[in-house]
């Protein structure tokens, strides 16, 4: 699917119709956006806005700092764009080609950024040129990523409250607890990502000042949400370290159980060991009431022994 935005008497008109591309003048195309495309067609988009060609395959595999190259007439730079998956999170790839009066974005997925930025360009209509495209495009994922973080604290909210009250410490909460570093480090990682795109663009000698000025903004914004996922960090780190106070305690807790347990019996089986040795002279084992009075003693010893731990409050 492709979505063409060009100038017709002054008024920005889109077209899903490939072939309207050979009807137009380049001039007038501002905001091409390819969606799913072929090769095929991705090459005949090439070859009319005169970009030089390239493998997105091998764009994408290239290493971060390869993925920025600037041109005579436009760069061309790709971002990872992070998207929710029902309770997950991907990263996909969206290539731009940024010109002075054009912009040529390639993706493989549907993205409300994009829906919304269309909206704006056919309202406002040409008021909007490529910079202007494209810094909507990026505040409105930057805003996405930011509500993304939102959800993840307020399931974090969730596991601390679950921790405290239900005193849970199960292995799947420990798994949910890396999970959510996990999205947490790929929302950070996606937003360092959209300063070095920024930082790179900056470069570019077309830009005017308003642009650069926005741009900056973008930039402050990044800074609040990666400063947000900071916050939440430190708040898995507390959580983290509350789990495993919890986990101690238990552990200790049970630990001393075994050990009142041990104590209560170690003094009636000292009884029992004395009068189970085998020699030949013991003579409470000719006595008339050996056996009761070695179970009472037990028995006598047991409940001092349970007495004098319930004074010390050790049960």
């Amino acid at each position: 699917m492709i979505s063409i935005y060009y100038l017709k008497n002054k008024i920005i008109e889109v077209s899903e119709d490939f072939n309207i591309i050979n009807t137009l003048d380049k001039s007038n195309v501002i905001w091409i956006d390819m969606l799913n495309c072929t090769y095929e067609e991705t090459n005949l988009i090439e070859k009319f806005m005169g970009i030089e060609p390239f493998a997105r395959d091998e764009f994408i595999e290239i290493e971060e700092s390869a993925r920025f190259s600037e041109f005579k007439n436009y760069l061309m730079c790709n971002s990872n764009f992070i998207v929710k998956d029902k309770i997950s999170f991907t990263s996909k790839i969206v290539n731009f080609f940024i010109g002075k009066k054009f912009l040529i974005t390639n993706r493989d997925y549907n993205s409300k950024s994009f829906s919304e930025t269309a909206k704006k360009l056919l309202l406002q209509g040409n008021k909007m040129g490529s910079s202007e495209i494209f810094l909507s495009i990026i505040d409105l994922k930057i805003s996405s990523v930011a509500d993304f973080v939102e959800d993840i604290s307020i399931e974090i909210s969730k596991l601390s409250k679950e921790i405290i009250t239900n005193k849970h410490t199960s292995k799947l909460l420990i798994l949910k607890l890396n999970q959510y570093r996990e999205y947490l480090i790929m929302l950070m990682q996606n937003c360092i990502d959209k300063k070095l795109m920024i930082s790179f663009i900056k470069k570019a000698t077309f830009l005017n000042s308003k642009t650069e000025e926005e741009l900056d903004i973008s930039v402050k914004d990044l800074e609040s949400v990666i400063d947000y996922i900071k916050f939440n960090f430190n708040r898995l780190d507390f959580i983290d370290s509350t789990l495993n106070n919890l986990i101690t305690f238990e552990q200790n807790n049970s630990i001393r159980i075994f050990t009142i347990v041990s104590l209560f019996f170690m003094p009636p089986m000292l009884i029992a060991s004395i009068y189970g040795m085998n020699f030949q002279y013991m003579p409470e084992l000719t006595w008339k009431h050996g056996y009761l009075f070695s179970v009472s003693a037990m028995f006598i010893i047991f409940v001092l022994t349970f007495i004098i731990f319930k004074a010390k409050k050790w049960l």
